[in-house]
């Protein structure tokens, strides 16, 4: 470590907010990173104010170069999400640092020994605290802004994580479908993936309907239980508990058009489902963190003028994959993105082991727009 760069863990008020705040130097005059509500970040970081806090614990750091602030890092370890893994990891988040190697091995070696400290035997990262929440550096992607819970980052950062010894654990991608580029009837969708679709709605009897927003606590049930039994065959997969399902649930309520959430149900019963959102990513990158003095009014004006759609979660029950429902869902949810005036469709992330779905989203003519990487090193 050079003694040039020096380590200093937050323990106030103000170095949490020279924490939150030392992004703005990293993507100065990058028109593409959407800068976080500053008061939410400086909430989430609180660990009297986040619920992650209550089954994990954490340690923010900044490196600094005489007074200047050159990066940041937080260490972690998930006591839940352990109780599924393998092996004992901890991981790291928060990671943002100037082209500056040495302040980058410091950051790095801090996070090592701490999660070491707790017990860990491998660091993995970058995570925003949970593997959903802006998973992985940007590899590929750059020229335009991510969607909610994706991010953005500058290339050097693949560079200087690969030199300090980190390997891949796993790459994840974003798919964008253009209205245009679609059809206005879906037109350009090959013909197969229609008759598949329509067939299985046909032989599997199935039906297609929205969630119901005056029953929330039974669909978040329903949801719960199909996130749990749809996805855990995905290898990064953490099972939610429902208390913890429904917080995440009740963050995103006040986003969710029921036109844009589906299930789908055979004899009654449901067996998959599909999530999208409008992005408020396109209303977050006009407010620069601040909702005062102006905030409030940008967010009305922004939000009637959201254009993208981000197809979040999607997963069919087991034993009725392979019968085309979950090219029906997504037919079904292009139409009704389509209807409602949206000019194109995001599907993020899909990791690349997810080889059905990456199939199924490139023959639907989508284009795959970004390309994220997640590390790891043993400690």
């Amino acid at each position: 470590m050079s003694s040039s760069v020096q380590i200093q863990k937050v323990a106030n008020r103000r170095d949490l907010r020279a924490f939150v705040m030392f992004p703005w130097r990293v993507y100065k005059g990058d028109p593409n990173w959407v800068p976080p509500l500053i008061s939410q970040q400086i909430n989430y970081l609180t660990p009297e104010k986040n619920p992650f806090f209550k089954h994990a614990e954490a340690a923010l750091f900044l490196a600094r170069r005489g007074r200047d602030i050159v990066g940041t890092i937080a260490p972690f370890v998930n006591y839940e999400d352990l109780k599924h893994e393998e092996k004992k990891v901890g991981g790291f988040g928060f990671f943002e640092a100037l082209n500056d190697y040495e302040a980058v091995e410091a950051l790095l070696d801090t996070a090592c020994d701490w999660v070491k400290a707790k017990g860990m035997e491998l660091i993995r990262g970058p995570y925003s605290f949970t593997r959903n929440d802006r998973p992985g550096v940007l590899i590929e992607g750059r020229d335009c802004p991510p969607v909610v819970l994706a991010g953005h980052t500058p290339p050097y950062y693949k560079e200087l994580l690969e030199k300090y010894g980190m390997e891949k654990y796993g790459d994840s991608y974003a798919w964008r479908a253009v209205r245009a580029q679609i059809g206005e009837e879906l037109q350009n969708v090959p013909q197969e993936i229609l008759r598949v679709a329509e067939a299985a709605r046909r032989t599997n009897d199935v039906t297609i309907r929205k969630v119901r927003m005056d029953h929330w606590d039974e669909e978040v049930a329903i949801a719960c239980y199909l996130y749990n039994y749809t996805l855990s065959h995905y290898r990064d997969f953490i099972p939610m508990s429902e208390e913890r399902f429904r917080r995440f649930a009740e963050e995103f309520r006040p986003l969710l058009d029921p036109d844009l959430a589906l299930i789908a149900k055979i004899k009654g019963q449901p067996i998959g489902f599909a999530v999208a959102l409008p992005d408020p990513n396109r209303i977050l990158i006009h407010l620069n963190g601040r909702l005062f003095p102006f905030g409030w009014l940008k967010m009305w004006w922004y939000a009637r003028r959201i254009d993208v759609v981000t197809y979040k979660l999607m997963g069919v029950l087991p034993e009725y994959r392979r019968r085309g429902i979950d090219a029906l869902l997504y037919l079904d949810m292009l139409r009704a993105v389509f209807d409602k005036g949206y000019q194109w469709l995001d599907g993020s992330l899909t990791g690349e082991e997810n080889l059905l779905v990456n199939l199924l989203a490139g023959r639907l003519g989508a284009e795959r727009y970004k390309h994220y990487r997640v590390y790891q090193k043993a400690v």
